[in-house]
């Protein structure tokens, strides 16, 4: 029998999440500049959600989101969060990205999703290309959308004058209907002068076909994680960069020396993952919302009196713990942004290492958030009733979503020990220093390391 906290729920007067104090993120970025864009972009993230929550369903059949949505994105700069300001863009930074990604997924996670994997890639041509490639590239429409993959079925580079000539065909291609570019992995054979390396290429949208593959898979179905496939392309050679800077970087990047901000010469697996966990976090709150609104609006089975479930402690007890956890993701998502960008201004600075223990470190914590919106949706799903698993629900929907998502290749399980090795190596390379320096470790609880490859930062 359900339990009464003796407190009426006050009447639903809308639907949860779509409007009143708690339906956007607070903004707390201290520039007024940062603070106004992102703002005035939250707003019209809320501003869309009804139109992406109606239109879950039919985003999922269509293996992506509408065209007028898209149209929507462009009018509202949302793809150029990331983009540089030389080149026309907002250049928020990485926190503010992570906001936004979160505010479009509490309308429709696999939106979210289509468009945080493709649109992320502006933060890595910035840091990691020449500019001549950043011109050609983002001078052509002012803005990239570009999903990446690092798994060809089959790919191949042949060197010519000037460049490669590539073929391949690529899966799991976020964000690949809308895309303007492609940034594939390949493998650069071996010459007489160096040993075969893997790298990253940029392809122009009319050098390769975006292949209709995608949607069988339980969630994230409205993704656009459609393959990629292209035959003797040729790619010049500025366009082709080393991997070089996906789990350390020593130096200020490239990107750093063109645009003058240490937001362009992190590493990227600080904050690859985060683009992952940022559409998590508004799939938890897409899912908190909708439990409210499930429990505001039928009654408690086996009351007597025939109260909502909201009146009942048992309910909303679900409820505040599952929003508790959703909280604390979204504070560990935006806590790992901020930590991306501080390792890179003291790398630009001082000369710090942004090292593979501290990169690892922030790729783990993005998969912890991702694995707190998992347990807040387990709790949500197994007591919102069995008519709301049903097909065509979207409390199943997100549970599929989200299910999608700690299932990967890429999970938390396969990621945590070998972060230890990194994290292991970087104390003992710090040790190193220490000792040529002439300064004695101590156990001082105000050594300047801890909050930042420890515990969280204020």
């Amino acid at each position: 029998m359900a339990t009464n906290s003796g407190l009426a729920t006050p009447p639903l007067t809308g639907e949860p999440g779509l409007s009143g104090p708690y339906s956007v993120f607070p903004v707390t970025n201290d520039d007024a500049r940062v603070r106004g864009e992102l703002e005035r972009l939250l707003a019209a993230a809320r501003d869309i959600r009804p139109t992406l929550r109606e239109r879950q369903a039919r985003t999922e059949e269509d293996g992506q989101y509408g065209p007028d949505v898209h149209e929507y994105f462009l009018e509202h700069d949302f793809y150029k969060v990331l983009l540089p300001r030389r080149f026309g863009g907002l250049e928020l930074g990485v926190p503010a990205f992570f906001a936004l990604i979160a505010e479009v997924g509490r309308g429709c996670p696999s939106t979210a999703w289509c468009l945080s994997l493709s649109v992320a890639h502006t933060l890595t041509l910035s840091s990691y290309w020449p500019l001549e490639a950043q011109d050609e590239v983002f001078g052509k429409l002012g803005y990239m959308i570009a999903p990446a993959s690092g798994n060809p079925t089959v790919a191949t580079a042949v060197p010519v004058e000037g460049g490669f000539r590539v073929s391949g065909k690529w899966r799991y291609c976020s964000g690949a209907p809308y895309s303007t570019h492609f940034f594939p992995t390949v493998m650069i054979p071996a010459t007489d002068d160096e040993p075969e390396y893997r790298a990253w290429i940029v392809v122009d949208r009319e050098d390769y076909t975006v292949l209709d593959d995608w949607g069988r898979v339980i969630g994230m179905r409205g993704s656009g994680s459609n393959g990629i496939e292209m035959t003797d392309v040729f790619v010049p050679a500025n366009r082709v960069v080393a991997e070089t800077w996906t789990s350390e970087v020593a130096e200020p990047t490239v990107g750093y020396c063109i645009h003058g901000n240490p937001l362009y010469s992190g590493v990227f697996f600080g904050f690859a993952e985060g683009e992952v966990a940022a559409a998590a976090v508004g799939l938890g709150y897409a899912a908190v919302d909708e439990y409210e609104r499930i429990i505001r609006t039928t009654r408690a089975p086996f009351d007597p009196n025939g109260g909502l479930r909201a009146d009942s402690d048992d309910w909303r007890r679900v409820l505040g713990m599952a929003m508790a956890k959703v909280d604390a993701a979204a504070g560990a998502l935006f806590d790992g942004g901020r930590k991306y960008e501080e390792f890179a201004r003291r790398l630009v600075t001082a000369g710090e290492t942004f090292d593979a223990g501290r990169a690892m470190r922030l790729n783990n914590q993005y998969f912890v958030v991702e694995e707190l919106v998992w347990e807040a949706l387990q709790e949500l799903i197994r007591t919102a009733g069995t008519g709301f698993s049903a097909d065509g629900q979207a409390m199943q929907r997100y549970f599929r979503d989200i299910w999608t998502t700690v299932s990967r290749t890429d999970q938390f399980q396969f990621f945590a020990a070998p972060a230890m090795a990194f994290h292991f190596a970087g104390e003992a390379g710090y040790d190193q220093a220490v000792e040529a320096d002439g300064v004695a470790e101590t156990d001082d609880a105000t050594d300047d390391r801890a909050p930042l490859t420890g515990g969280a930062a204020a």
